[in-house]
């Protein structure tokens, strides 16, 4: 099993934020957040860490109660992590991990899931269950 640094969840959420274009003090809803954060490759659940790790580090502030604000200090390591040639080796590591994760998800998983085709292919999995129906 892979086990991932911290880190990499926090450089997978500056690179979220600077894909959304988050400035400091602009709110960003928890949905946006949730969309741009499939395209990392990295599970769901790792966004709440990944939250909790920049609101540790005062890079987020809670704008209400599923939003938060990118601060000054979190928008300048946002622009840090998001210049690549200028990054730290751990920028550069973590961003090399991503890319492997990303490559190793296949496209289709990594887009928006549909609540209907889970629920069909529940049904075909019942459905194959002999003597169920």
């Amino acid at each position: 099993m892979l086990r991932l640094d911290d880190s990499i969840f926090e450089y997978a959420l500056y690179d979220v934020l600077n894909a959304l274009q988050v400035r400091a003090g602009v709110p960003v809803g928890l949905d946006a957040l949730r969309n741009e954060w499939r395209m990392t490759g990295l599970r769901h659940t790792d966004l709440y860490l990944a939250l909790d790790l920049l609101g540790t580090a005062e890079s987020l502030v809670p704008a209400g109660e599923l939003a938060w604000e990118l601060t000054e200090a979190g928008a300048e390591r946002a622009r840090e992590v998001g210049q690549v040639s200028t990054g730290t080796m751990a920028d550069h590591v973590a961003r090399s991990v991503l890319k492997v994760i990303q490559e190793r998800v296949p496209a289709g998983a990594r887009g928006a899931r549909s609540r209907r085709s889970g629920m069909a292919r529940a049904r075909v999995r019942i459905a194959a269950r002999p003597g169920l129906i």
